[in-house]
């Protein structure tokens, strides 16, 4: 890869690149002694059931578990944010749950930073244009660009010429008062390059094989497709954000 990468960060040539009590039964009471005599033995019977309910609540049980909504990291992976989101502008599934993230991150109350897979020359490209938004936007690319950089990558025409996919390139990137893949400083190139060989030291560490997927503090891989809703995916999320 690396030697591939430092031809296009020499000169970018951009190619087509196509993601869920036990029942207690109270006696029907029908005498007002009866109901007084029964309200007095409840009272420390109901707060003791209300603190079983509370433990049962919070108990191991109901939190997610390792082999079947998240997996450990062979290689735990250092310096990593607290959550990442591998994915790839090629990808479907990862354009669909780009619309999902900022709910995601409300419900798990995390920030989540971006990794761009670097599978195979296709995803590198792809990658190199994501990371020259990247390095501009302090890592953090608005969700319009985003979505417009997807849109580029999967919507672009594959009967179009190089030069057309450069000019469409260049006026996603014009319109957001950034620079193209085309116009960047050597340093910025080295700067793109950088974030690409660390990309594809978080991939080949983490094994993973699909995307989009979630790794949380650098040692837990989120199983995106064992969960049934937004919900109990960021309950995962949030849940392996405590644990070391």
């Amino acid at each position: 890869m690396t030697e591939y990468l430092y031809e296009i960060m020499l000169k970018f040539d951009l190619k087509s690149v196509i993601f869920c009590m036990n029942r207690h039964n109270i006696p029907f009471i029908n005498n007002q002694t009866d109901r007084l005599t029964m309200k007095q033995y409840l009272k420390p019977a109901l707060a003791l059931l209300f603190t079983m309910v509370a433990l049962v609540g919070c108990n191991d049980t109901n939190s997610p578990k390792e082999g079947d909504k998240y997996t450990q990291i062979s290689t735990p992976i250092s310096d990593m944010p607290m959550v990442v989101e591998v994915f790839s502008l090629s990808c479907g599934h990862c354009r669909s749950m780009e619309t999902m993230l900022p709910e995601i991150k409300k419900m798990a109350g995390v920030n989540i930073d971006k990794v761009h897979v670097t599978f195979n020359e296709s995803a590198q490209l792809a990658a190199y244009i994501f990371y020259t938004a990247s390095i501009q936007t302090d890592g953090k690319p608005s969700d319009k660009l985003m979505e417009q950089l997807f849109a580029y990558t999967q919507d672009t025409p594959e009967a179009a010429t190089e030069a057309e996919k450069k000019v469409i390139l260049e006026e996603i990137f014009t319109s957001n008062n950034l620079l193209s893949p085309y116009g960047l400083s050597e340093e910025q190139h080295k700067q793109v390059y950088k974030k690409m060989t660390e990309a594809e030291s978080i991939v080949a560490n983490s094994q993973l094989s699909s995307v989009p997927a979630f790794i949380v503090n650098g040692k837990y891989m989120v199983q995106s497709d064992a969960h049934q809703s937004l919900d109990d995916m960021a309950n995962t999320i949030k849940y392996l954000t405590t644990l070391n």
